[in-house]
């Protein structure tokens, strides 16, 4: 679906998960290359940044929280950035994108705010909001690493190492997706300072600082959960060590039981079986041998 805002001799093409009809026109209308428009067929893409001599290329990914699953997925924008268009191609799934355009749309003071000036500020403006949208992910990230910290000892292990690794993961997005982003910014903010509007290099300069801001932060939160997770490990150990010792505990106790109730099973004549109370007097050597050895582990502190 392709929609146009126009402001003058700016314009915005907004494209809602775009068909092989919409981007024949782009490549008619406005001469795009066609690896460009490869591009935007294809779904597997990594960031990057085309310059040529009419228009720049772009293609940027921005994390989506699946509310459900609680599974960060990245959706990919592809931008044809012209002297006085912009053209955004979009799956649908980055709502921010639709919400931008729609408030421009119908609103007059975000209008004026977003196609005041030219395509420069109006892909910042866009950019610059999509960035934002990741902050709310990191805190909701953080949220749920002060939940495991205080709830350490009330979860099941198997709980704790599902959302450590549910989060471990995200995080994991992140900086993947963070890292290409902060070159692209950094390239804008010198390469483009001389050919763009005057003082556009601070509003690159911006947003690269947004970039390596959450990129302190993923890192700091990797950390954290690096932490927990080698805090749990131990824990485990712990406990299983506890398990081994006192499983070993009973089955040495048990050894020497067992090894008097096989003996005077036997179906021969053995010593004391004549004796009255002869099951009790073996019983009471049976105890007392427990005793001794539950005594000895105890004394040794095993």
């Amino acid at each position: 679906m392709i929609e146009e805002i126009k402001n003058k001799d700016l314009k915005w093409i907004n494209i809602t998960s775009p068909t092989s009809q919409d981007l024949n026109y782009l490549e008619k209308e406005f001469k795009f290359h066609a690896l460009d428009l490869e591009d935007c067929r294809s779904k597997v893409q990594r960031p990057k940044f085309e310059d040529y001599d009419s228009y720049k290329f772009l293609v940027f990914h921005f994390p989506v929280m699946k509310q459900v699953e609680y599974r960060l997925t990245m959706e990919e924008v592809d931008i044809f950035w012209g002297k006085n268009y912009l053209i955004t191609l979009h799956s649908g799934a980055l709502l921010k994108i639709n919400e931008i355009f729609n408030n421009i749309k119908d609103k007059n003071s975000i209008f004026n705010e977003y196609l005041s000036k030219d395509s420069d500020y109006l892909l910042y403006k866009i950019v610059h909001d999509l960035v934002l949208t990741i902050f709310p992910i990191i805190d909701r990230i953080s949220k749920e690493i002060d939940i495991i910290d205080k709830s350490f000892d009330k979860l099941k292990p198997i709980k704790l190492i599902e959302r450590i690794s549910a989060l471990r993961r995200n995080i994991i997005f992140l900086q993947t997706s963070f890292k290409p982003h902060k070159g692209i910014f950094s390239l804008f903010e010198s390469r483009l300072a001389n050919q763009e509007e005057k003082g556009m290099d601070i509003y690159w300069g911006d947003i690269g600082d947004y970039i390596s801001k959450l990129m302190d932060m993923a890192e700091d939160y990797q950390e954290l959960l690096e932490g927990l997770y080698s805090s749990i490990d131990t824990l485990l150990t712990y406990r299983t060590n506890n398990i081994i010792k006192m499983l070993t505990i009973f089955s040495v106790i048990m050894l020497p039981l067992s090894f008097i109730t096989g003996f005077f099973g036997m179906n021969l004549e053995l010593p004391l079986e004549n004796l009255p109370f002869a099951t009790g007097i073996i019983s009471f050597i049976m105890v007392i041998i427990a005793l001794a050895m539950l005594i000895f582990f105890k004394i040794r502190k095993f």
